[in-house]
């Protein structure tokens, strides 16, 4: 038998609209019914649903006449954590936190971790990786001694895909199409009869470059030079007069086997920073909520969700004399103050002004 669904007002303080915390409201909305929820927006709560959720546990501290939750976030001095433990500690239910280490933190402090979950936020999937710029300033030359042929292969051997080649010099026509079958994007520029407004044309690409790329072990690339000028990372051979410039080889290359892996580690280190991201959608997002929602209204434990994939990297907190004196900011004071609720249209006020 199917439960029916539940409702749930989420509470969007006009203070907090047109900016983050409504954007987050309304994805909150849009997938909750997914979650077997209905929700919907507002700015008031509505005493006929079964849960309302504020965005903001700023405006939560009211009388409720339903089962009650909020969102916590930017707890960054003492008077907010004290706000919000008074309110888990009263008449609100659940604080939704957006991570698991504020949730840690919170409960570090006191407030009641029982009454504290997390659900981390998700994202548009609006943005996606640019490829990776490698810059090449080579002529090439019929007895190969640029060494060519080892992106010819290397094209073979790797996905490309996340890559582009800006290619400065003659000879590569029969070199791109072997990158473009690899994936990779080309932009070619063979050069002109001028060789003053190439060189030019060189110098206004080579900030653009993630990495030049040099091949050659036939003494060193002058444009070795020019990258390091331009603050660019370098794939070159350890040769000749690359050895030295102090710090100037970022990846070495001398065989075949080292430009492969150097290109499978550059495309590796994109694939793992998106994949930080890929699990947080809003989708999720608002099933976390769902979840936490009828656990509440049902009278049900609240469970913390393990991550994951836990972060490697320790977090850290605050030290004591930083938050002791951030109480003493006149505008946190003031800050506090005004969400007292007996003054509320006193700040009402003042934002009118």
């Amino acid at each position: 038998m199917t439960e029916t669904p539940l409702r749930v007002r989420i509470v969007l303080s006009p203070d907090n609209a047109s900016w983050i915390l409504e954007k987050m409201a309304h994805r909150l909305a849009d997938g909750a019914a997914a979650g077997n929820v209905m929700a919907d927006v507002a700015p008031v709560p509505d005493p006929s649903a079964d849960l309302n959720h504020w965005m903001s546990y700023a405006f939560a501290n009211e009388r409720h006449s339903t089962p009650a939750s909020m969102t916590i976030t930017h707890l960054d001095d003492p008077y907010k954590i004290k706000m919000v433990d008074r309110l888990l500690r009263g008449s609100v239910n659940l604080g939704i936190c957006l991570s698991s280490d504020h949730a840690r933190y919170l409960a570090e402090q006191g407030v009641p971790a029982d009454r504290l979950a997390y659900a981390v936020p998700g994202h548009d999937f609006v943005a996606s990786p640019r490829r990776i710029v490698i810059g090449i300033t080579t002529r090439l030359y019929r007895d190969g001694r640029k060494r060519e042929a080892m992106l010819s292969e290397l094209a073979r051997q790797v996905d490309l895909a996340p890559f582009r080649f800006d290619i400065f010099g003659s000879g590569w026509d029969s070199v791109i199409g072997q990158l473009q079958a690899g994936g990779a994007e080309v932009r070619y520029f063979p050069g002109t009869e001028d060789f003053v407004a190439d060189y030019q044309a060189i110098a206004e690409a080579l900030p653009h470059f993630d990495y030049y790329l040099y091949l050659g072990r036939d003494e060193g690339s002058l444009g070795t030079l020019d990258a390091l000028a331009a603050g660019v990372k370098t794939i070159v051979t350890p040769q000749g007069f690359h050895c030295d410039l102090p710090g100037g080889i970022t990846h070495p290359v001398w065989t075949q086997d080292d430009l492969n892996q150097v290109f499978r580690r550059l495309a590796g280190e994109v694939r793992s920073l998106t994949a930080a991201a890929a699990a947080f959608s809003w989708a999720a997002y608002a099933q976390a909520h769902c979840r936490l929602w009828s656990d509440v209204v049902n009278g049900r434990p609240i469970e913390q969700p393990v991550p994951a994939q836990p972060c490697t990297i320790a977090p850290r907190r605050e030290s004591r004399r930083d938050v002791v004196l951030r109480q003493f900011s006149p505008f946190r004071i003031r800050s506090a103050l005004s969400h007292i609720p007996v003054l509320k249209p006193v700040r009402r006020w003042f934002l009118r002004r």
